[in-house]
């Protein structure tokens, strides 16, 4: 009766190289067919070695220790099953590894719940699925056995090796945590890694925004060329409609509802999956009407590339970006007695959390309340 034979295997399909990584499986041969095991590592091509495996990473030793686990659960159950003289079959070797998977496999367990959980929309869907990818790249959290507060501070520095800002790396731990309590809930996890820890939130990026004299430089420009004097219409659009980039290019004029000469648009945020409400003002209406009530279509990477160009135009020195006209936007309506729960659904915002950023950074609307009550008091 013949037994399979294991081996590690890295970079099967050969695309490790210094900028990519390749995996790192265990190879099971019966027979002369083969089965191919992940096991959770991805590594650069400099960072593996044939005889002592991970190298010159700082959490060699703890990969290799995990890569070793794996490799000898797969031949104890191998070893049991010569004992008790069972015949092997790639079939049995699914079962066994399915069941391991279940009760074990805690990035397993997360893209499932992911997919699962019907109270998250798809953009929330998506931010987590960017937690699965940065796990399968720390390499160190791989099993509900490695959720351990070492290894949560070791991914917390990973992270800040990472071109992250903290904001970001807050949100990553906030995002493993839901899966923590989750996994908890369903009695998979008996204690929270988390206890006693501490991840600094950090402050958000201040956001760029166009005052209104720069905005009307944008507007008055004298741009000889078609295809930027189509970019600063797109952009000014935006800033009077609080679009995001993705919103823009999914814009469909056919979806407007007119009533009582006014154009409503009310849809569904690209990123976020959440209503948004607006009605088009005048300066966006005559850029439509510009174009025949269908807007130009341009990259994100090209539109934010002839941006510059049309700032040098305006004479401003700021870099104009397509999120940019998105801030300019709130500052509009907030200088205006906009209030933040209105501009929240004007905007989409999931948390109005985020909407009361803007506040925070546009004062006028504060100035001028200031400015009426001086005038009463005097």
């Amino acid at each position: 009766m013949e037994y399979p034979t294991l081996k590690l295997v890295f970079d099967r399909k050969n695309v490790a190289s210094k900028t990519r990584r390749g995996l790192v499986q265990i190879e099971v041969m019966s027979e002369r067919k083969r089965k191919w095991i992940g096991t959770g590592v991805r590594l650069y091509a400099e960072e593996w070695h044939k005889s002592r495996m991970v190298v010159k990473r700082l959490d060699a030793d703890v990969l290799n220790e995990n890569i070793r686990t794996q490799i000898e659960m797969i031949q104890n159950w191998v070893n049991e099953l010569r004992r008790r003289k069972e015949p092997f079959s790639f079939e049995k070797l699914s079962m066994f590894l399915k069941g391991v998977t279940e009760s074990d496999d805690f990035i397993g367990y997360v893209e499932r719940r992911i997919e699962e959980r019907p109270e998250i929309r798809e953009g929330t869907r998506k931010a987590h699925r960017k937690l699965v990818r940065s796990l399968q790249q720390f390499g160190r959290i791989v099993f509900f056995a490695d959720l351990t507060k070492r290894n949560i501070m070791a991914y917390d520095e990973w992270l800040h090796r990472q071109p992250y800002v903290q904001t970001t790396i807050h949100s990553y731990h906030k995002y493993l945590k839901i899966y923590i309590h989750d996994a908890m809930r369903h009695e998979l996890l008996s204690e929270d890694p988390y206890v006693s820890v501490k991840i600094e939130r950090g402050k958000s990026a201040t956001r760029k925004y166009l005052d209104e004299g720069e905005l009307e430089k944008i507007r008055k420009a004298l741009i000889p060329h078609a295809s930027l004097s189509q970019v600063r219409d797109l952009f000014v659009f935006q800033c009077f409609t609080g679009l995001a980039y993705a919103d823009l290019a999914n814009f469909d004029f056919t979806k407007v509802v007119e009533r009582d000469g006014r154009y409503i648009v009310h849809d569904t945020r690209k990123k976020s999956d959440e209503d948004f409400y607006i009605v088009l003002l005048s300066p966006a209406v005559e850029i439509l009407k510009r174009y025949d009530y269908v807007l130009p279509v341009i990259t994100n990477q090209q539109y934010n590339l002839r941006l510059k160009a049309v700032a040098d135009y305006a004479g401003l020195e700021k870099n104009l970006t397509s999120h940019m006209a998105r801030h300019t936007f709130a500052g509009i309506c907030i200088n205006n007695g906009t209030r933040i729960e209105t501009l929240a659904q004007m905007m989409g915002h999931t948390d109005i959390k985020t909407t009361q950023i803007y506040a925070k950074i546009f004062n006028k609307t504060v100035e001028s309340a200031f400015d009426e009550l001086e005038k009463k008091l005097k």
